[in-house]
């Protein structure tokens, strides 16, 4: 991005000044992960403000990494937290065994041995964008004792959102890839059209993202993501829900079905609740605090609210980690 590019989005959205910190590499079991060719793999990752006191672990959308959340880790940790920005197998430069089989519980796993890499048993709050925010949702509920709350930036829902639908072609894409050499080269010339069309940046992606990007989307399991959010609710979890009403990637109901399904509110129950109150940021459509957790909508920021929006986010955070109530519940 050139600098008067970003000096107009700063101006417009009061951006932080991004942070790009060394990247770091550890070793990661494959304990668990159905993978028999190697015992251990290459991962990247940033830490920063590796002696804070409470720990928020960062998870990409794909395509992407841990470039996506350059804008929102420094005001968290001007707030003391320590982050750490985690990039998922075949992203950024994190190794992808060739047996690893993209699965939900695969990329738990993953995860769950990355951080036991660093000595780490406890996360105060995973935060993710898009299609991790099904990851660390799976995480929550499988391992209630490693996470204890979480960030669910711009996911998916229920059902497939209109830009992986028809979801039966999402997966047919991903089968031919691997089908044999001749629909490898196929699907391979043809997805990244369909990735410009979506408003990615191509030219951007490093080798091989946009075929792991095709396998790891087409292994969503939208039924167990339902049903971690139901458990989730029922656990009473603390769960920041934050949206963009003008996504061009995931439409409204999602949220309103994720929301409703968290026990939250959907899109229309926020407007009717926030009809004639004033909101003091002109950039918040409707916010709502529900127990433990919070729901945002933002007027604008697409699907990157976590950048646009970074430093209401990251306050928001910080309020919903150090509440009374919050802390005394973990």
């Amino acid at each position: 991005m050139s600098s008067n590019t970003h000096q107009q989005e700063n101006d417009k959205y009061d951006l932080p000044t991004p942070s790009d910190p060394e990247v770091k590499y550890t070793q990661v079991s494959t304990q668990n992960m159905g993978i028999t060719s190697v015992r251990h793999f290459k991962a990247s990752y940033t830490d920063e403000n590796p002696t804070g006191s409470r720990i928020i672990i960062a998870m990409h959308g794909c395509p992407g990494n841990h470039y996506d959340f350059r804008y929102l880790a420094p005001p968290l940790v001007q707030k003391g937290f320590r982050v750490i920005r985690i990039n998922l197998p075949g992203f950024g430069e994190t190794e992808k065994p060739d047996d690893l089989q993209y699965n939900p519980m695969n990329l738990v796993h993953f995860v769950v041995n990355f951080l036991s890499s660093l000595n780490i048993d406890k996360v105060d709050m995973a935060i993710a964008h898009s299609f991790s925010c099904t990851v660390i949702s799976n995480l929550l509920v499988t391992h209630p004792n490693l996470v204890l709350s979480l960030g669910l930036i711009s996911g998916p829902g229920l059902r497939p959102h209109h830009s992986i639908s028809p979801f039966s072609v999402v997966k047919l894409l991903s089968y031919l890839l691997h089908f044999c050499w001749l629909t490898k080269v196929i699907i391979g010339m043809i997805l990244p059209y369909f990735y410009r069309m979506l408003g990615f940046k191509v030219s951007r992606f490093v080798k091989g993202e946009i075929e792991h990007t095709q396998d790891i989307v087409a292994s969503l399991d939208f039924a167990l993501h339902t049903k971690n959010l139901q458990c989730i609710r029922d656990r009473n979890a603390p769960v920041i829900l934050a949206y963009g009403k003008n996504d061009a990637l995931i439409e409204n109901a999602i949220f309103s079905g994720i929301g409703q399904t968290l026990g939250l509110k959907t899109m229309k129950e926020l407007a009717e609740i926030s009809d004639g109150q004033v909101v003091e940021n002109d950039a918040v459509l409707y916010e709502l605090r529900t127990r433990q957790s919070r729901q945002i909508v933002f007027r604008n920021g697409g699907h990157y609210v976590q950048k646009f929006h970074a430093k209401y986010i990251a306050e928001m955070i910080s309020q919903v980690l150090n509440s009374s109530n919050v802390t005394a519940s973990l």
